[in-house]
């Protein structure tokens, strides 16, 4: 009686030990897990932050290509203006100086 106690107690003890160890290990995988996530999410926003920055780099770029051109044109594309009588209307000038600077660009 006492060897069956002995021996149940110690299988009851391993079940316990095993359990502990395997919830110490399904911690360490949650926690891992967790910050993997973290990482993955911190990763993405660099990238994002990049692509913006290249997006709003390649703008500025255009922006500046467009403001010279338009600088240095200027006199010329008011008289091709007055040349092709443009109706005086903002949306129609605006169209045109905005065609003339893509194809000048």
């Amino acid at each position: 009686m006492k060897k069956l106690f002995i021996i149940t107690l110690t299988i009851i003890m391993g079940l316990v030990s095993m359990s502990t160890a395997f919830a110490a290990d399904k911690s360490d995988c949650i926690y891992r897990s967790k910050i993997d996530q973290t990482i993955n999410f911190y990763q993405a926003r660099l990238y994002l932050i990049d692509s913006e920055y290249k997006i709003l780099s390649d703008i500025g770029n255009d922006a500046q290509k467009t403001i010279n051109y338009l600088q240095e044109k200027k006199e010329q594309i008011i008289q091709e203006m007055k040349d092709e009588k443009i109706e005086l209307s903002s949306i129609k000038i605006k169209n045109y100086i905005a065609k003339k600077a893509k194809i000048g660009v």
